[in-house]
């Protein structure tokens, strides 16, 4: 009996923690940084943004001057003097459905999504 409730606190227990590490978007705000809820961009498609020595008035700005260069194929890599890393989520059929870019220039980072 004493095996059996083991085998089953353990199951249950792994089971509410595997949604913790699955591959998905956390929309988090890193400790340093401010969070910046009306800053968007491309229609709402850019959102969720956060900065780092700078005003979200700025980060705003940056977004949709990124949103106007972010018109083919490839996410911009460099834009208006920041380099930009980006992480891609796809479903199950490889298709992109969320991104977050991180965006610095000197010690100013900015960070936002992007999600269908």
């Amino acid at each position: 009996m004493r095996r059996l409730t083991l085998t089953v606190t353990v199951m249950i227990g792994l089971l509410l923690a595997a949604p913790a590490y699955a591959d998905a978007p956390r929309y988090d705000v890193p400790s340093g940084f401010t969070r910046c809820a009306d800053a968007v961009a491309w229609h709402g498609f850019f959102k969720w943004a956060s900065q780092r020595d700078t005003t979200c008035r700025a980060a705003a700005r940056f977004m949709r001057t990124y949103a106007a260069r972010a018109d083919g194929e490839r996410m911009p890599r460099q834009v208006a003097g920041y380099r930009c890393r980006i992480r891609f989520w796809s479903n199950s059929e490889g298709d992109v459905y969320a991104s977050r870019h991180v965006c610095s220039r000197g010690d100013v980072v900015i960070r936002f999504y992007g999600m269908v």
